[in-house]
């Protein structure tokens, strides 16, 4: 064998294993991007129009405009009786979940209990959890009534019946509980880059299999009761005739962040016909004067034909006056989770589901189209040609397939073939670039995204020094810590920090400051530098009202998870600071340095003493005046200054 033909042979396997390895890669963390952006292109081009079928009544700024939201439990049962006693809805779903009594309106919640009991065609949600969720969840006693509720015979027929289930069942109040007619599982749950692509038609709770509101519909819409469970598919009882769901074992992540696993089948999308929505809608508020219209004897203002015969879902809209209920889908930045459902439901009254290819296939068509491009034309341009000729074969049998409803990877073969092409033309690797080896030498000096971008555009004057500027600096700290970290263990302090930290640093960064040090609990973020701002001050006091609203999210939260109560104080001020890099040439920190700062920790130890949560100077306090409201509160004696100086309370932004 002869030297010529081992290099040869030898750059062939190089080659074979290096495009085997970009081909896996490209499969994980691009082509479901890329599916999705031709998913988006092609309901628009082609017009997907979802089922006229499935409607949705979303609780919108419209209807909390006219009623404050939460709404008082009874008047979801007029919404319920317009629907069902007079419109003719063949199945209500009511996405909102129920998981505790209603402490301010006791009475109006047993007004609402005992009236969902003449709902014959509602279905009423529930989440189920795994053994890491912290909340009340339902009592074991009260399984055997939930399991009833649960209304379809699901058989299971798989020769492979593993699946991890779910723990448990979020809190149902009993009186609840004991009316409802239905009950369905609303659990949706995205991919690990945080997009919605499957639904999961049924749920297994220890080991038993309940449908989800979507199947719930279905069944109540045309009377099949009986699903059969095969490994690949969920079927109607009439050996598939009516509907034939293929399914998959995934794994995902559910809205409090835990990895589930689960049986999953690609939802087929639709063209929007709104912002957020894919199906019509209508107003809450309108339905309830329709309500009222009827009992009136006025003309509703929906008729009744609006809703007659169809699947009704209704929910809280996505929008910012009540909680945001959507998810990042591939058609849609923002979709309202109960058109998620009634997507989903969409496609199995149509019968028409998106099934994944079979794997083998496409890796088979991707090897053999590889290796001709490496085994083809030795001029670099023909052997281009020849990659593109076979890229634009693949692309028209991914736009095939995709007719047919099956999804193949759409890039990642395109990319290897390219790449094979590439890599025919490379007998060694490429030499690293001196200036990327520089880039990452420098991130490695800093932390803040705002800061690397800054050395990024500087790297000629990376060193040590710096230069006096005027900067607001602020300083948040978490009151008591220190008491209530000796409560707890090591990994929870951590646990409680880590959400902490990353509540805030979201906010700073919106604001353009950058985290300039993490002191225990305490944070000292800068504003001004070394991201030149004209209006830092404001900024700065922005930011701090945005952490304290978001602080009071996460106390509400730690609350309910059983975790410390935290309070916060923030102090700010502006004045002129050295700020620049100090160090060695082997490591650098980029920090600000003066009077000024210390002057910020002095004011924020004040909230304690006055018994305020946010207080500025009064150097910061002639930057901002204009903008905000303040209560002077008093002169204070700062160490290091020869005169008082004032403080002022934040009040709020003009």
């Amino acid at each position: 064998m002869n030297k010529n033909f081992t290099s040869k042979l030898i750059l062939v396997i190089v080659l074979f294993f290096i495009t085997a390895l970009m081909y896996v890669l490209s499969l994980n963390y691009i082509d479901d991007k890329a599916n999705d952006f031709c998913t988006k292109i092609i309901t628009n081009v082609f017009n997907k129009k979802s089922s006229d079928n499935v409607v949705i009544v979303a609780i919108d700024s419209k209807s909390t405009d006219k009623i404050k939201w939460p709404w008082q439990r009874d008047l979801f049962s007029d919404i319920f009786d317009y629907l069902e006693y007079y419109a003719g809805a063949k199945a209500i779903i009511f996405h909102n979940l129920v998981l505790y009594p209603d402490s301010y309106y006791p009475q109006k919640d047993l007004i609402f209990y005992n009236h969902i009991a003449k709902n014959k065609r509602l279905i009423n949600s529930y989440i189920l959890v795994n053994s890491a969720f912290a909340g009340d969840v339902l009592p074991g006693e009260f399984l055997k009534e939930f399991d009833k509720k649960n209304n379809l015979n699901i058989i299971d027929k798989r020769h492979n019946s593993i699946i991890i289930p779910y723990k448990a069942v979020i809190n149902l109040p009993k009186d609840y509980l004991l009316n409802v007619n239905n009950l369905a599982s609303s659990i949706l749950s995205e991919d690990k880059d945080e997009i919605l692509r499957n639904y999961m038609p049924v749920v297994f709770l220890n080991d038993k299999i309940y449908p989800s509101i979507a199947l719930s519909a279905y069944s109540m819409y045309t009377g099949i009761k009986d699903f059969v469970l095969y490994d690949d598919y969920l079927c109607s009882s009439d050996n598939c005739k009516t509907l034939k769901i293929p399914i998959k074992t995934l794994q995902t992540r559910d809205s409090l962040g835990n990895t589930i696993e689960g049986l999953y089948t690609k939802i087929d999308w639709y063209k929007p016909q709104s912002d957020y929505y894919m199906h019509k809608t209508y107003s809450a508020i309108d339905v309830l004067v329709s309500y009222y219209d009827v009992k009136r004897g006025s003309v509703p203002k929906i008729p009744f034909e609006a809703f007659k015969d169809k699947i009704v879902i209704i929910g809280l809209n996505a929008d910012k006056s009540v909680w945001e209920q959507l998810s990042e889908t591939p058609v849609m930045y923002k979709q309202a989770d109960i058109d998620v459902h009634a997507s989903f439901i969409s496609n199995m009254l149509a019968n028409s589901f998106q099934k994944n290819s079979q794997f083998d296939a496409t890796l088979i068509i991707t090897v053999i189209f590889s290796m001709f491009v490496i085994l083809g034309f030795r001029r670099f341009k023909y052997n281009m040609i020849l990659a593109t000729s076979l890229s634009v074969l693949y692309f028209s049998y991914y736009l095939v397939q995709y007719k047919l409803k099956i999804i193949i990877p759409p890039v990642t073969p395109i990319i290897t073939i390219y790449l094979s092409a590439l890599m025919k033309q490379l007998y060694s690797l490429i030499t690293i670039d001196k200036t990327v080896d520089m880039i990452k030498r420098a991130m490695g000096k800093y932390v803040s995204k705002d800061v690397m971008k800054s050395v990024l555009s500087n790297l000629d004057k990376l060193k040590v020094g710096g230069s006096r500027a005027v900067v607001t600096i602020l300083f948040v700290d978490i009151r008591n810590f220190t008491g209530i970290s000796e409560n707890l263990s090591p990994q929870d302090v951590t646990i409680v920090l880590n959400e902490y930290f990353s509540t805030i640093e979201p906010i700073i960064a919106k604001y353009h400051g950058i985290i300039n040090k993490y002191m225990g609990d305490g944070v000292l973020a800068i504003f001004g530098e070394p991201i030149k701002q004209e209006n830092h001050a404001i900024n700065a006091v922005k930011c701090a009202m945005d952490i304290m609203e978001a602080v009071k999210l996460l106390r509400s939260k730690f609350i309910m998870e059983d975790k410390p109560k935290i309070e916060i104080g923030i102090g700010i001020n502006t004045g002129e600071v050295f700020a620049g890099n100090i160090g060695t040439d082997e490591r650098l920190e980029y920090t600000v340095i003066g009077d000024n700062v210390n002057l910020a920790y002095r004011i924020e130890s004040y909230n304690r003493l006055l018994k305020t949560s946010f207080l500025i100077s009064q150097y910061t306090y002639d930057y901002v005046k204009d903008y905000v409201d303040c209560v002077k509160l008093s002169q204070v004696d700062i160490k290091g200054k020869s005169k008082p100086i004032d403080i002022y309370e934040v009040l709020n932004i003009k």
